[in-house]
């Protein structure tokens, strides 16, 4: 399955180096996250939250898994989660990051629209021909936009947390 959403562009590996220690990073970051477990429906009250903090997630002293909060009336669709494990080397940091931009939630999404695309075809082609030579095409770039757009929002929220991540990171440390 990685392999499938590597290729994808949905899952990406990077490492950030930072000139910070360990635990100091890790106290660092814990003041600026709101824990959360990132459960399925961990996003239901983050528009309603009153803390400044732009992650939630947790963090210990082997690694980390943030993902970034919803705002209200923020319309960038964030589903990418970022995991990560640290390895101090001298007085740099390395942390190396794994973002993940397909959301389990989207799972039968994309298996129930394909069946209904299949099953309206099917149905087309039942028809008679005049009205199938219609309706197929409609279909099928109905279908293209239905499981294209939600890939591509989720492929651009990997590219925005990795970004995001690298730069929040280096910021929180120099505060």
């Amino acid at each position: 399955m990685n392999k499938l959403l590597t290729r994808l562009n949905l899952l990406k590996t990077t490492t950030i180096e930072l000139l910070t220690e360990k635990y100091n990073f890790i106290s660092i970051v814990n003041s600026n996250i709101d824990q959360s477990d990132l459960g399925y429906f961990s996003d239901m009250g983050d528009v309603f939250s009153s803390s400044k903090a732009e992650y939630k997630g947790h963090i210990n002293s082997y690694g980390f898994k943030l993902k970034k909060k919803r705002k209200f009336f923020d319309y960038n669709m964030n589903f990418a989660k970022a995991e990560g494990r640290f390895s101090q080397q001298g007085d740099t940091l390395k942390i190396n990051v794994e973002i993940n931009g397909f959301s389990n939630q989207m799972a039968p999404f994309f298996i129930m629209v394909p069946l209904f695309y299949i099953f309206f075809i099917v149905m087309a082609l039942q028809d008679s021909f005049e009205a199938s030579m219609i309706a197929i095409p409609f279909l099928l770039l109905h279908g293209l936009f239905m499981l294209g757009i939600p890939y591509f929002i989720m492929r651009r929220s990997v590219k925005r947390m990795k970004y995001e991540l690298e730069r929040d990171f280096y910021f929180m440390i120099k505060k």
